[in-house]
């Protein structure tokens, strides 16, 4: 009989171990950005970060299959190399390569760290390990090595479509421009891939240096999401019934509350919109945690509001009821009661801890606003589209300033802004350093200086912070990651193969999956381990090809009779039989292997149809 897996990941869904947050109180830019906390010496801004914000998990837009049950696993940290992409550029924001190693310092918490691993950008590409670190005394016997090698992996570039905030037309002046606009990133050995998100994250090109199946793949979605044109006219409509409220109530309305009624109905909406966009941003990122190297998220929208509605209360209180102080009391506490701002360092949190740098585009390029609008009797003022602007692109800022990347925007010219994207990856470097013994989940600032002799006149981006995962968890993102994206590595040749059994009461079938592990491959990266104590950790998961639903990450740990010569064992291979309980539909079931005594690490994902009749 085949074992059932028990166990799941719930540390992908663990929340908040400490959080912070200040009331906003100023009409200003900085009611809209994150606080300076970056002046001052490195100890000052260490303490200034806002501290352990959580991991976000699978997005809230992924459902879980039936009959999987949820067991922890064992919390234990697998110390490893945390590496920090800083880009440098001079004042004109041109890419500065030339810098050494002894140009950069380097502190976590304020306090200043070695660099381990250095590395320049790829157009002066050297990779230097510092010697004798702990980094290297840290390997397992024929483990792998403990970080991503900055030079070995390339670039990976997700192109992010939110197709619920992008306006039709600017969605389609982005397409129809986006060949071009790749140009500078075509002649790289980047990969690239194309996702999108309606209700649901998909992803329509995979990982691939060929940005013609890129283009491809998008012309596979010509029509923009018709949901898209609500959000877009969403201020226009609120501001309409605002006024609308005014001529029926007169000076009514502000007492009555009729007013700020239809405020608050129009930020719950946008912050409905917000919550989808940040359960795919959350998504994707989990799915490139998977990825090797390097990752550099585009994200490309209307915006992403950080203060949703602030601009229609702003409105009420400055311009509708100008002087009452009993509506600009209640217009300025919704303002601050409708913040999507710890969302978004979640999710910026949750892109330090996978190596993912945030690009957010503004696809709407020069606003126009409605301070000019005909069709309003009393159009908003300028200083109101201004606060709109502020806050549409308020929570791109936060996602681009948190993540060390950039924001684009203000442009209808996407190549400009994508040539923008460019300069800044030929400018990262990449400096890495062992992380002092800490608990999981914990989130540490980060802060990288230039040496004094060299940093006049030159500007260094780089991410906000880490937060320690545990190896189980990094080994379960991996599988996420497969499951969506598949994957290219198999070390120990595992194979999988499927049992399907018809289910009994109509709804559930029974599938077996049948693992095998190659005995020859075990001993091949097992010099001297025979007759040692040997195991295999095994995960699974299966993800819904359809609507993306998804079981969790289960494991179970493996007995390997390890007595005799692996490599002269009778049998072949290793053969074990896990079963799990899934509803009619085709799924792509990943799996992931694990040696526990070398470390190495094999990643197999595999479809299957499950259907009335099997």
């Amino acid at each position: 009989m085949p074992d059932r897996l028990r166990g799941s990941v719930p540390s992908l869904q663990t929340q908040v171990q400490r959080d912070a947050s200040a009331a906003w109180t100023k009409r200003t830019s900085a009611c809209l950005r994150p606080g300076d906390s970056t002046s001052g010496s490195p100890a000052a801004r260490g303490a200034l970060r806002l501290a352990a914000i959580c991991l976000l998990g699978l997005a809230a837009g992924s459902t879980v299959l039936p009959g999987q049950p949820q067991d922890t696993f064992q919390d234990s940290v697998d110390i490893t190399v945390v590496e920090v992409d800083v880009a440098v550029t001079d004042r004109k924001g041109r890419a500065v390569t030339g810098l050494e190693r002894s140009d950069f310092e380097l502190y976590v918490d304020g306090e200043r760290v070695e660099i381990a691993n250095f590395a320049r950008p790829p157009a002066a590409r050297t990779i230097e390990s510092a010697a004798g670190s702990a980094a290297a005394r840290s390997l397992p016997q024929g483990g792998p090595a403990p970080s991503d090698d900055p030079g070995a992996a390339p670039l990976t570039v997700a192109i992010y479509l939110d197709e619920l905030n992008l306006h039709p037309p600017h969605r389609a002046r982005l397409v129809k421009r986006l060949g071009a606009a790749l140009e500078p990133l075509r002649r790289t050995r980047n990969r690239f891939l194309l996702v999108t998100m309606r209700d649901r994250l998909e992803i329509l090109s995979p990982p691939t240096t060929d940005v013609e199946a890129l283009l491809e793949a998008m012309a596979t979605r010509p029509k923009a999401d018709p949901r898209a044109v609500e959000g877009f006219l969403a201020r226009r409509r609120a501001l309409q019934d605002v006024l609308n409220a005014k001529k029926l109530q007169g000076d009514m309305a502000c007492s009555g509350g009729a007013m700020l009624a239809v405020a608050r109905q129009h930020a719950h909406e946008q912050a409905r919109r917000a919550a989808v966009a940040a359960d795919g941003l959350a998504d994707l990122v989990t799915t490139l945690s998977g990825v090797p190297g390097r990752k550099a998220l585009l994200y490309v929208s209307d915006g992403l509001p950080q203060r949703p509605g602030i601009s229609v209360f702003d409105y009420i209180a400055q311009q509708m009821c100008p002087g009452d102080s009993r509506t600009m009391a209640e217009s300025f506490g919704a303002m601050v009661e409708f913040d999507e701002s710890r969302r978004l360092q979640r999710i910026a949190a949750h892109a330090n801890a996978n190596r993912v740098t945030f690009f957010p585009l503004d696809a709407a390029g020069v606003r126009p606003g409605l301070a000019q609008s005909m069709s309003l009797d009393a159009p908003p003022s300028p200083m109101n589209d201004r606060l709109h602007r502020m806050d549409v692109q308020g929570g791109l800022h936060v996602l681009a300033d948190e993540t060390g990347g950039k924001l684009l925007t203000n442009s209808n010219d996407l190549a400009e802004l994508l040539d923008d994207v460019s300069v800044q990856l030929a400018a990262t470097y990449s400096l890495g350093f062992v992380p002092a013994e800490s608990r999981a989940g914990d989130v540490q600032a980060i802060d990288v200086l230039l040496a004094p002799d060299v940093r006049k006149g030159l500007r260094a981006r780089h991410r906000a912070s880490y937060r320690v995962k545990t190896r189980d968890e990094r080994l379960a993102e991996r599988l996420l990651s497969v499951a969506n994206l598949g994957s290219t590595e198999n070390p120990l040749d595992v194979t999988i193969g499927f049992q399907p059994s018809p289910p009994p009461d109509g709804k559930l079938h029974e599938l077996v999956i049948e693992v095998d592990v190659p005995r020859t491959q075990l001993a091949k990266y097992s010099a001297g381990a025979a007759g040692s104590a040997r195991q295999l950790r095994l995960w699974l998961l299966a993800a819904n090809r359809k609507n993306g639903a998804r079981t969790p990450v289960r494991q179970r740990m493996l007995p390997v009779d390890a007595s005799a010569d692996l490599g002269a064992a009778d049998s072949a291979s290793f053969h074990f039989q896990v079963a799990m309980e899934l509803p009619e539909g085709r799924y792509d079931v990943a799996v992931g292997v694990r040696d526990e005594f070398t470390g190495i690490t094999s990643f197999v994902r595999e479809p299957v149809t499950l259907q009335a009749g099997l």
